[in-house]
């Protein structure tokens, strides 16, 4: 398997229009959901009332619930595929390269199932929702940020023939 420094020009710059395209568009996301989900004092702030509130507010039926989670699922399916293929290339360790990109796979149906959960269980589970979310976030943005690092910075194998 071809590293990530060793990847050809045209591959490399592929990569970092792919990983700088989605880094912005966390960034994006994350914004909305600081400015969009202030405090009610006007503090800008994440709270978990306010999380909750998107959860168990009126008109949040079961449909809605579906309908988000299938939205979210089927739309960030190719986002941690696509980071993860690229993250497998680098030249961290076997077990980094196996870890890693599993990470959101496994705390976003977490996430998911956590709305669900706050809604008709109990407050308590915003507190999953919130955990799961900054766990794949901050799991997609290391893997960027390494991975644009060893496209451009990491050593790059020598070939003798």
């Amino acid at each position: 398997m071809t590293r990530l420094p060793d990847l050809p020009l045209e591959l490399k710059v592929f990569a970092t229009a792919i990983l700088t395209f989605v880094g912005l568009a966390i960034l994006m996301g994350f914004t909305y959901i600081v400015a969009a989900h202030h405090a009610t004092d006007q503090s800008y702030g994440i709270h978990a009332s306010e999380i909750a509130a998107l959860y168990t507010g009126p008109g949040v039926s079961p449909v809605t619930l579906i309908s988000l989670a299938h939205i979210h699922l089927l739309g960030l399916f190719p986002l941690f595929s696509i980071i993860g293929f690229i993250f497998v290339h680098s030249s961290l360790s076997k077990w980094w390269r196996i870890i890693l990109p599993i990470i959101p796979f496994v705390v976003f149906p977490c996430d998911v199932t956590s709305w669900f959960l706050t809604k008709y269980v109990g407050f308590g589970f915003v507190y999953v929702t919130i955990g799961a979310g900054a766990t794949f976030i901050c799991t997609l943005g290391l893997m960027i940020l390494i991975s644009l690092y060893d496209l451009w910075f990491g050593r790059r194998n020598v070939v003798t023939r």
